[in-house]
């Protein structure tokens, strides 16, 4: 070296190269830039300490790792793995940030978390969240935002502007202001209204007021102290109505009216129970099985199939049986039938007629006439005779003074009929009172008249002559004493 530096006086020509190796053992050269500045790549291996150098900037490249220190400033870097211990009064202004494993963001502005898992966020705001799943914490303030789906456990205070389409499994909402719940279950609305509520189903707690609703379906267990002004209430199955003004009851069974006014029943039907007092109404049809106690002042009651009226005044009874009338006055009976039991007085008025009937005290003041005995007649028409004896149905004859039998003979030919008159004390064994002699000819007649008396009479006949039949017709008078 010192001969070369002698015979060459240009300093250019002392210019060298310095060489290196690589894995192979094949010589490199170690470039650098314009600036003289060693332009390379450290590989593997850990730099302690740069002595001398108290700022370093890395304009490119790759810091697989860095254990300890500080890195002041980043700018246009990508960390694309590895564990950040400590970030102070760092700012991101873009990328991604793939895992914050632990620590605290003071300020984030404009950022977009994708995905992962965010513990506590102390202050700021969140201005959108996408697909996210919020597992625990508190969430403060919520202003303006929309969650698209998910889950919500606990909203402790706030305010929901628009619920669509969610579920609320559980949990208090102090106030709902304008809200509408399409579908699902409301467990408790401990405090509040509900302007309207279509197709839902309310299982149990207690609703203050209900004001201009409608309910279409469904079971209310109970009501307490509720006020319906208006609509259709279907079915009441158990419960009790304190009040009902101006309602209209079309179907049902309305088990207890403990107090109130029915103004109009139209084709009801009352099973049991008190009416106290009925003003006014007019009841069409059905069965009423006990009234006690009360008062008709008006209208007709069709039929009073059993009971007791204690008190009737200025009542009409058109039609009908009175089975018993114990203790009260009728003031007029017009065109009745009493068939049995026992009328203590008749003050004033007038008996037509009378069948079968036993006056066992009293005064007839009056008796303006009888007009006819009672009468009674029985026929058949177009009997045709028998070689034997053929009996009529018997006829109950102790109620008649006066009784016969007319016998017509039609023929034909020359057939004669045999009659004879039979009676009977029990109606079981009968003995011949009177019969035809010769018998009756075709064409002509005969009357026959009981000699004897009896309970039952009846009329028997046949053919004259064997094989001889005719036919013949056959009336009973009777004429009672």
């Amino acid at each position: 070296m010192p001969n070369f530096t002698t015979f060459n006086t240009n300093p250019d020509n002392l210019r060298t190269l310095i060489f290196g190796q690589d894995s192979t053992g094949t010589a490199q050269p170690v470039r650098t830039d314009t600036s003289g500045n060693v332009v390379g790549i450290i590989l593997d291996g850990t730099i302690s300490n740069i002595s001398g150098l108290t700022t370093v900037t890395i304009n490119a490249g790759t810091i697989t790792n860095i254990l300890n220190g500080t890195i002041t400033n980043v700018l246009g870097a990508t960390i694309t793995a590895g564990t950040i211990t400590s970030v102070l009064g760092a700012t991101v202004t873009a990328g991604t940030l793939t895992n914050l494993l632990n620590g605290t963001i003071t300020s984030v502005l404009g950022a977009t978390v994708t995905a992962g898992t965010l513990t506590n966020l102390l202050n700021g705001t969140i201005t959108s969240v996408l697909g996210a799943t919020i597992t625990a914490g508190t969430i403060n303030s919520v202003l303006g935002a929309t969650i698209t789906a998910g889950t919500l456990s606990n909203l402790l205070n706030g305010t929901i502007t628009n619920v669509l389409g969610a579920t609320i499994t559980a949990g208090t909402i102090t106030s709902v202001l304008g809200a509408t719940v399409t579908a699902g279950t409301l467990t408790n609305l401990l405090n509040g209204t509900i302007t309207n509520v279509l197709g839902a189903t309310i299982t149990a707690g207690t609703i203050t007021s209900v004001l201009g609703a409608t309910i279409t379906a469904g079971t209310i267990t109970s009501v307490l102290g509720a006020t319906l002004t208006a609509g259709t209430l279907t079915n009441l199955l158990n419960g009790t109505l304190t009040s009902v003004l101006g309602a209209t009851i079309t179907a049902g069974t309305l088990t207890n009216l403990l107090n109130g006014t029915i103004t109009s029943v139209l084709g009801a039907t009352i099973t049991a129970g008190t009416i106290t007092s009925v003003l006014g109404a007019t009841i069409t049809a059905g069965t009423i099985t006990g009234v006690l106690g009360a008062t008709l002042t008006a209208g007709t009651l069709t039929n009073l199939l059993n009971g007791t009226i204690t008190s009737v005044l200025g009542a009409t009874v058109t039609a009908g049986t009175l089975t018993n009338l114990l203790n009260g006055t009728l003031t007029s009976v017009l065109g009745a039938t009493i068939t049995a039991g026992t009328l203590t007085n008749l003050l004033n008025g007038t008996i037509t007629s009378v069948l079968g009937a036993t006056i066992t005290a009293g005064t007839l003041s009056s008796i303006t006439s009888i007009s006819q005995k009672s009468f009674q007649e029985n026929q058949l028409i177009g009997t045709p005779t028998a070689n034997t004896f053929t009996s009529l149905p018997a006829v109950t004859t102790s109620v008649f003074g006066t009784y016969s039998f007319f016998v017509y003979n039609r023929g034909p030919g020359l057939n004669r009929v045999d009659a004879q008159v039979e009676i009977s004390a029990n109606g079981t064994n009968w003995y011949t009172d009177v019969a035809t002699v010769t018998g009756i000819l075709s064409g002509s007649v005969d009357v026959l008249v009981p000699q004897r008396f009896l309970k039952y009479t009846r009329l028997s006949y046949r053919s004259s002559l064997l094989g001889a039949p005719s036919t013949i017709d056959v009336f009973f008078n009777g004429q009672g004493t």
